[in-house]
């Protein structure tokens, strides 16, 4: 009970902060960079050194490629009938495809399966994180309103490689087993204990429900694909698969997720449609603390 106190606590202080103007406008930038350079990269040392490797986390890694990829053909489909441009096509692709394993998973997988799941929440996350910066900057810069340069595999590497949590993540894996780390243990805790709080602030400063009525429907479309559809299509390969387990059930929890909010960052850097992405990213969010609940009953009756 005190992690779902705490998230819609932690939301709900970001957005009284900015309506009472308590933080600078552009404030969270400062609290993204404390989760990204020393959050994120703690808590990938503080239970990844334990992590050990199951078959099951190829579906893991697995899911959201598949999230991404249905979401690229629902959203083409659904823009020939609509006559949707580009922008807002490729917009709702990276909207619906891309889930926020982090940010708003962490807190979500640490309420219904116990801090024991967040290893899997952080081998998802990276998948994640992976997407948006190959076929995410890829799919932006099909449907930017000017098209930039061609996107090269340096560019596209350097995202990739520069990332601070996936290397925090791919030195959690090695440097344990060259050394003891593990009197770092309570250290690394503190710090990835600030990951959710801080995150969730954050969010919550950034939030943004305004929305234009001619867009509402592409909204919803959105909105259903992202957590409903989405999680649907992993669950039925899950079940097709004869594929159970904690580790599935997770995997599938995370694809649950409202909209990745750095994808926002990708919207406005290549043009794409800023106002509807940044509706459908803020209203996924408190939608998906009641849809969440939903898809956990659900594995919690199909799959653990």
């Amino acid at each position: 009970m005190s992690n779902f106190i705490l998230i819609i606590f932690c939301l709900a202080a970001g957005v009284l902060s900015r309506r009472m103007n308590w933080v600078a406008k552009d404030g969270f930038k400062a609290l993204n960079a404390w989760v990204l350079y020393f959050g994120l990269p703690a808590l990938s040392f503080r239970f990844l050194p334990h992590l050990k490797w199951d078959n099951n986390l190829l579906f893991t890694m697995l899911c959201p490629l598949i999230v991404l990829l249905g979401s690229v053909g629902f959203f083409y489909l659904l823009s020939r009938q609509l006559q949707l441009s580009k922008r807002s096509s490729h917009t709702l692709m990276l909207v619906g495809g891309l889930s926020n394993t982090s940010f708003v998973g962490f807190p979500l997988i640490t309420a219904y399966f116990g801090v024991e799941g967040l290893p899997i929440g952080i081998v998802s996350d990276q998948m994640t994180f992976f997407l948006l910066s190959t076929i995410g900057i890829i799919l932006a810069t099909k449907g930017a309103l000017k098209p930039k340069k061609k996107v090269g595999a340096a560019f596209i590497l350097k995202r990739v490689l520069t990332f601070p949590p996936l290397i925090g993540c791919l030195l959690a894996l090695t440097i344990p087993k060259l050394i003891d780390i593990s009197p770092l243990d309570d250290f690394f805790s503190v710090l990835a204990s600030t990951v959710s709080p801080v995150a969730l602030f954050s969010i919550g400063l950034q939030l943004n429900f305004a929305i234009q009525k001619s867009e509402v429907p592409q909204i919803c479309y959105a909105l259903i694909y992202k957590l409903l559809l989405a999680p649907a299509i992993v669950f039925g390969l899950a079940m097709a698969l004869s594929a159970k387990g904690e580790i599935i059930s997770i995997s599938i929890f995370e694809m649950a997720m409202p909209s990745l909010v750095a994808t926002s960052i990708v919207i406005n850097q290549f043009k794409l449609n800023a106002k509807l992405g940044n509706s459908v990213i803020g209203l996924s969010i408190p939608i998906s603390l009641l849809s969440t609940y939903f898809w956990y009953q659900i594995l919690n009756s199909f799959l653990l």
